[in-house]
């Protein structure tokens, strides 16, 4: 079986290449450049060197379609995106490089008969707790995105419903929360990444948002939500919640502290500015996916991570 990635050589898509070479699939990595620094701390160099490179604009049409031709590609993962700050400083590129890109690769699967696609949507289209009653958000609930990368992925995923009831292309679309792991350097929720590299590695740190509860979603646990979605049997749900758990920010900040208590670390108040409580029944019925790592698990092993990368002893976990 052979994937194209788009932003292969992402935080996520490094995982994934690693999970999917496991798997002995054939992989081609569809990016701008040919950037190792975040693939080289999740993968090795025998791994890097198996997979294919193709250097392309996901905006450029007509190549994502050679690129998908040349190398007889049969399914693709689409997870390159701008993310909230870029969107929302350039609003006119950020509907070309979320929307029509994702529609490119839509129309690329379609022409190219494509056996499925996979690819990351957001809870950014999504609103504020108010909006809905302060309840808990299902999979259905109405869309109320707060950034304009909210709204693209919203878009996307009217486009996507579209292209299964019009062509029939199978896809799935995974709504991502605050994803955290080793490799998570830009966004605005990579914000608990930076905090536990700061307290691995003995670097000062500002944690903001810190009277708000987040959904911890551990790279890890994501990679393999989106492995399962390619393996699947055509679903109902077009696009689903995906979540880890939903902590108090405060909470983490805590427990790192425990873990590292020489950590320089302070937390700030302030809310993020979106919902954070999803229900992720449908996938788990759908797709039989539910997390293996909680918050506490997923920073131990993040902590440990950094720390191995930079040849430091791993901590242990108190009792």
């Amino acid at each position: 079986m052979k994937y194209l990635i788009t932003g292969g050589f992402g935080c996520i898509g490094s995982y994934v290449i690693r999970d999917l070479l496991k798997q002995a699939a054939e992989i081609v990595v569809y990016d701008l450049t040919y950037d190792l620094t975040i693939p080289r701390m999740v993968l090795t160099d025998k791994q890097l060197d198996k997979i294919e490179f193709v250097p392309g604009d996901i905006t450029d049409a007509s190549s994502l379609m050679r690129a998908i031709k040349i190398h007889k590609v049969d399914r693709i993962i689409h997870l390159a995106s701008w993310q909230v700050p870029a969107c929302q400083s350039n609003p006119p590129q950020a509907l070309r490089v979320v929307s029509e890109a994702t529609i490119n690769v839509f129309e690329a699967a379609r022409l190219f008969d494509i056996q499925r696609v996979v690819w990351a949507s957001s809870v950014a289209v999504f609103g504020l707790p108010e909006d809905y009653g302060y309840q808990r958000i299902g999979n259905d609930a109405p869309h109320f995105p707060k950034f304009i990368y909210g709204a693209c992925k919203s878009l996307n995923e009217r486009y996507a419903q579209h292209y299964f009831d019009e062509y029939g292309l199978d896809t799935i679309g995974l709504r991502f929360t605050a994803v955290y792991g080793v490799g998570r350097t830009r966004g605005m929720s990579s914000f608990t990444t930076q905090m536990i590299e700061s307290a691995a590695l003995g670097k000062p740190y500002i944690v903001p948002f810190g009277d708000d509860k987040v959904d911890w979603q551990y790279v890890e646990d994501v990679s393999r939500s989106i492995i399962m979605s390619c393996d699947c049997p055509t679903t109902q749900t077009r696009v689903f919640n995906v979540k880890g758990g939903l902590w108090p920010v405060k909470e983490g900040f805590e427990y790192v502290k425990k873990l590292v208590p020489s950590a320089d670390l302070t937390l700030e108040p302030g809310l993020f500015g979106i919902s954070w409580d999803y229900d992720a029944t449908p996938i788990e019925e759908e797709i039989g996916f539910v997390p293996s790592y909680n918050m506490e698990q997923g920073i131990v092993r993040t902590i440990n991570l950094f720390r191995e990368l930079n040849s430091l002893d791993y901590i242990e976990v108190p009792t």
